[in-house]
C-alpha cells in the first residue's frame, strides 16, 4: 500500500516559487503573510549577503516555497 501512495505522489505537479525580503524577521513574516505562504510550504530560507561595491544592495532573505 505505501508504494501505491508514493507512485500517486509522483504524478502531481509542484511549483517552486521564491521571494526576497529584507533581512529582518519582521519583514520576512510580513512577506510570507502577504503571499499566503504557510509553514508547511517553505522549503528553505537562505541568507543573501549584501553588496557594498558597485550598486549597493542590502542583505536579504531568499525563501523557496511550494505554491498551491
Amino acid at each position: 500500500m505505501p508504494i501505491e501512495k508514493e507512485k500517486a505522489g509522483l504524478t502531481q505537479t509542484v511549483r517552486i516559487r521564491e521571494l526576497y525580503s529584507d533581512d529582518t524577521v519582521v519583514a520576512l513574516n510580513a512577506a510570507l503573510l502577504e503571499r499566503g505562504v504557510e509553514i508547511g510550504q517553505i522549503i528553505s530560507v537562505l541568507n543573501v549577503p549584501g553588496q557594498a561595491m558597485g550598486r549597493p544592495v542590502p542583505p536579504q532573505f531568499r525563501v523557496l516555497y511550494r505554491s498551491n
